[in-house]
């Protein structure tokens, strides 16, 4: 995976996601639309045969990077409780 930084700011944050499957990125842009300090957010494809795409987030007053670090432990923590669920349903079996 190769992350570049477009456009960083107190309240901003905008970055290209490169070779990477864009399952995660949906979740935190998910997690992130639920957010009362997230003003915007979005994940832009340019094209579906390249895998490729760009996440936005513009924040109220929160930083940016602090709003996207909170997004990430909480969709860690989702698929931590995931992984658990299916374990506990695999080993009923």
């Amino acid at each position: 995976m190769d992350i570049e930084i477009i456009n960083k700011s107190k309240n901003e944050l905008e970055f290209i996601v490169k070779e990477e499957d864009s399952s995660f990125f949906e979740m935190l842009v998910n997690i992130a639309s639920s957010k009362k300090d997230v003003e915007f957010v979005s994940k832009k494809t340019a094209d579906n045969l390249v895998k490729e795409f760009t996440i936005y987030l513009r924040t109220r007053e929160k930083p940016a990077k602090d709003v996207l670090l909170e997004c990430i432990a909480e969709a860690e923590e989702e698929f931590n409780g995931l992984i658990k669920n299916l374990e506990k349903a695999v080993n009923k079996k």
